[in-house]
């Protein structure tokens, strides 16, 4: 690291008004210095420089820092560059670390490991027509500089060669005797600044997994590295607005649509890095995840980080394709720009994905909803105007009244019980409770599909028959409980005075006639905790096996069962 003392001297001998004035225009107002900001587009000026306080602050887009801060960002260089350049701009010599030394080893490292990769895509005609196949053309192919490693490559190791790095220094970047990327196309990865710091692997054909990234290394992090950025940031500042998309090739089609404010996650969730990284140049995102059922938990996750951050967010619509790569793919410039423009807010997007994964003329899912929207409602809370289009959307959804609605969800009872709805009987999913009156009496809680299945070993024995299961699939005292009745006749009499409680535990909750709607909710349930079993002993087995075949059956596997669960999930 550079010593604090040097930057210090570097910092007070350069004038920050001298130094912006070599970029910017400025005019002198009172003791400070106006111009038009370089890092957005205006018309009226709004850049300040403050020679007192050695500091710039533009009220449009929010840029602001120090002398080394400008140059850092104008020039689009890291800050030990700005630093090294601002020295040699006063004859102060700044002199390498050792992790300087590294770093600038691994950034040549992967230059040219990138160069080898671009020079080989032209040779194999086959990630070629990939390529023609979802769309690019030549100029494409180029600008956004692909390339692809061929099945035998050794491409890793003869940089690491030619450049003297050590095997210690190939592994600190990433590689070690072989290289992961072979036979896959390659998509460079760069720094905040342009520097290509790592690559995504596309496999072409079959086989998993489809991408590959970069192992974390002492340069790039995941998670706090997003794809495109060093591209789409001045085009973030000028519209005032961010799309977050899941995959390299969905940020791809915005920009090729000419729609360059649009970034990517590298297989990893939204993180506070990536938020405070964003937060520096726009309060407003639209999220572009999958239109699956993934995408729209990624959402919800999202969510849950950006609104107590204050930012305004609204969440793309794909109805007519699952992404913005197919959208473009099908339907062009048009079709991604009347995605954006269907965008829906946040409180109306939390509103239908909750409403979706419950049945609401359901007690046990009504009730369940309420409870979820209790933790969405304290979210929203930090903004007035959400948190009224919040109880708009979730009260039109829910079939009540909005005051009604906030009666429900400042319910004491309801933080941690059910509601009693169950004696209003609701017949289908037209939510009309309008003229239901707000229980009076305490809650009781929310059944779970364990507090069924013992009410109806004694009170429904013939539908309990139709149900299939083994006691490890449950939790808790039920599990207990069916380990020592799933097999046997066991009367209420003959219970222990521990289990005894537990059952009327059970009993004061339900007090409505169990039909075949539950018992099909109950089936559904069981087998999604199957498959989720199912999955964890394979993610288990993935760990230990050693072969590449059993590996790729293994993981065959789970792709199904994931299938499987999701096909079960959106069945009505």
């Amino acid at each position: 690291m550079i010593p604090r003392d040097i930057i210090e001297r570097i910092r007070e001998k350069n004038d920050i008004v001298e130094v912006i004035s070599e970029y910017v225009n400025l005019q002198k107002v009172g003791s400070n210095y106006r111009g038009l900001c370089p890092f957005h587009l205006e018309t009226t000026p709004s850049f300040y420089v403050s020679p007192q306080k050695k500091i710039f602050h533009c009220f449009g887009c929010g840029a602001s820092g120090d002398v080394i801060k400008f140059v850092q960002e104008i020039e689009n260089i890291s800050y030990v560059e700005a630093v090294r350049k601002l020295g040699e701009r006063v004859g102060i010599t700044v002199s390498y670390t050792e992790e300087d030394e590294v770093r600038t080893k691994y950034y040549t490292f992967y230059k040219e490991l990138h160069q080898l990769y671009k020079s080989k895509l032209n040779q194999n005609q086959i990630a070629i027509e990939y390529l023609k196949k979802r769309g690019y053309d030549a100029r494409e192919i180029s600008l956004y500089e692909f390339g692809f490693s061929p099945v035998d490559s050794k491409f890793p190791q003869q940089v690491a060669q030619r450049l003297g790095l050590s095997k210690d220094e190939l592994e600190k970047f990433g590689f070690s005797n072989s290289d992961p990327f072979a036979g896959r196309l390659i998509i460079p990865i760069a720094d905040d600044f342009g520097r290509v710091i790592a690559f995504g692997g596309r496999l072409i054909g079959e086989g998993v997994p489809k991408y590959l990234n970069s192992q974390d290394t002492l340069v790039f992090k995941k998670s706090s590295t997003l794809f495109l950025f060093s591209f789409a940031k001045e085009y973030i500042k000028q519209v005032d607005y961010v799309i977050i998309c899941e995959g390299y090739f969905d940020a791809l089609a915005f920009h090729r649509a000419g729609i360059k404010n649009a970034v990517a996650t590298l297989g990893t969730a939204l993180t506070k890095s990536h938020i405070y990284k964003l937060k520096k140049l726009t309060p407003n995102i639209v999220l572009a995840f999958d239109s699956d059922s993934a995408g729209i938990k990624a959402a919800l996750r999202s969510l849950e980080m950006l609104i107590p951050e204050g930012f305004n967010v609204a969440i793309a619509k794909f109805e007519q394709a699952k992404d913005a790569d197919e959208t473009y793919s099908k339907l062009g410039v048009e079709g991604l720009v009347k995605v954006l423009d269907n965008s829906i807010g946040a409180e109306q997007f939390v509103v239908e994905s909750l409403a979706k994964q419950y049945d609401l003329s359901n007690p046990s899912g009504f009730n369940t909803f309420i409870k979820i929207l209790r933790n969405w409602e304290r979210l929203f809370s930090s903004n007035p105007k959400s948190l009224e289009k919040f109880y708009e959307h979730a009260s039109t959804t829910a079939g009540v009244m909005k005051e009604e609605l906030k009666n429900l969800l400042a319910s004491q009872q309801l933080q941690n019980q059910g509601d009693k709805y169950s004696q209003y009987n609701q017949p289908s999913r037209s939510y009309q409770h309008q003229n239901i009156q707000l229980p009076k009496t305490p809650v009781k809680k929310v059944p779970t599909t364990e507090d069924y299945l013992v009410y109806m070993y004694f009170n429904y024995p013939e539908l309990f028959k139709q149900i299939e299961f083994t006691p490890d699939l449950l939790e808790g005292k039920a599990r207990e409980f069916f380990l020592i009745a799933k097999d046997l006749n066991v009367s209420l009499d003959s219970l222990s005075k521990h289990m005894g409680e537990y059952v009327k535990e059970v009993f004061d909750k339900i007090d409505f006639e169990v039909d075949d709607k539950i018992v099909e909710y109950i089936k559904k349930d069981l087998e999604l905790r199957r498959i989720d079993k199912r999955i964890a002993e394979i993610d288990s087995l993935v760990l230990k096996v050693t072969s590449d075949e059993e590996k790729r059956i293994l993981l065959k596997a789970r792709t199904e069962l994931v299938r499987q669960k999701m096909k079960i999930k959106n069945q009505k």
